[in-house]
């Protein structure tokens, strides 16, 4: 994927991870490894920097297979050649990531919606190869039978970003098996084994537009994703627009979520919740949460500013 001028910025300015190890730590016992990565950047923190060249090797070899395989980006991914085809036939990763996401969309009432992509490039966001004039929250018509991915709705797209980088972090950690580390993919965070000081990881949460952590959580071996208004957005008078897009009212979301973070048991997971959750706010939430076992931190934009709210008992440290 292109990296435009302002993704590097962001990943220049984006210290959430670094802020959560202590000074110590970050001059002598560890060494952040960084990369790019799906328009963003990985960060990989190893106890032990012997491994630093094979573990970096087979983060990146991940990286590269899944923007292979998912951008929709790409004309020549198994979603660059649906969007442009039709029905084609897609790699095994490729279905499963999209059953993933069908079934992410059927239990949010289509919160989580991986046709928006059209509705989305009116407002300035996705990828350029997909017209605004197509038809999107439509999830329901896509087909995917065996390893053959079709829709019943001619000129309907797919785009997975809402949900592959929290694959690509689950194959990550899958790849690092037997390390210990921690991982950011794009903001999104997990971690195996324990820190070289023997304490838990830690994962840090920013205040939106800042460098400032709102919060931070020990690592239990769940993943951690946050989806938010901060960085893909931009405001026309008192109205922000951001790129996740509300299926319901056809718009971009605009419901007083400045951010949410999500704990589940997987990155998949938690990426998709993390996206249906900034659409539905923390009440319409809840139950979507914690049907699958997770938990999440919001943070409201009100007029003193910003509220936390706890769904689950994301503070706690799980779901209740």
């Amino acid at each position: 994927m292109t990296i435009t001028r302002r993704e590097l910025l962001r990943m220049a300015g984006s210290v959430a991870l670094l802020n959560v190890l202590p000074t110590a730590a970050r001059a002598a016992e560890v060494r952040v490894h960084t990369g790019p990565a799906f328009g963003s950047a990985w960060r990989l923190v190893l106890r032990d920097t012997r491994e630093a060249a094979r573990a970096r090797a087979l983060l990146e070899a991940v990286v590269a297979r899944v923007d292979v395989l998912m951008s929709p980006f790409r004309a020549d991914s198994d979603l660059g050649r649906f969007n442009t085809r039709g029905a084609t036939v897609v790699s095994r990763e490729t279905g499963f990531v999209t059953r993933a996401s069908l079934a992410l969309a059927a239990d949010s009432d289509g919160a989580f919606d991986p046709t928006m992509a059209p509705l989305g490039r009116r407002y300035g966001f996705g990828p350029i190869a997909i017209s605004p004039a197509r038809p999107a929250g439509r999830y329901r018509d896509v087909r995917i039978a065996g390893d053959v991915l079709g829709t019943a709705s001619p000129g309907l797209s797919l785009d997975l970003c809402g949900i592959a980088k929290g694959y690509a972090l689950d194959e990550i950690v899958r790849a690092l098996d037997g390390l210990d580390f921690l991982v950011e993919l794009g903001g999104e965070i997990a971690a195996r084994g324990r820190h070289p000081s023997r304490r838990p990881w830690r994962m840090g949460i920013e205040r939106p537009g800042t460098n400032v952590l709102q919060r931070i959580v020990e690592a239990d071996g769940r993943a951690l994703a946050t989806s938010g208004d901060a960085q893909q957005s931009y405001s026309v008078g008192r109205r922000r627009y951001t790129h996740v897009m509300d299926p319901h009212t056809r718009t971009a979301v605009d419901n007083g979520v400045a951010s949410v973070s999500v704990l589940a048991a997987s990155g998949m997971i938690a990426d998709g919740l993390a996206t249906a959750a900034m659409v539905l706010g923390p009440d319409s939430s809840r139950t979507l949460l914690k049907a699958h076992e997770a938990s999440a931190l919001f943070l409201m934009r009100r007029s003193g500013g910003l509220e936390e709210v706890d769904v689950n008992g994301f503070l706690a440290g799980g779901a209740s």
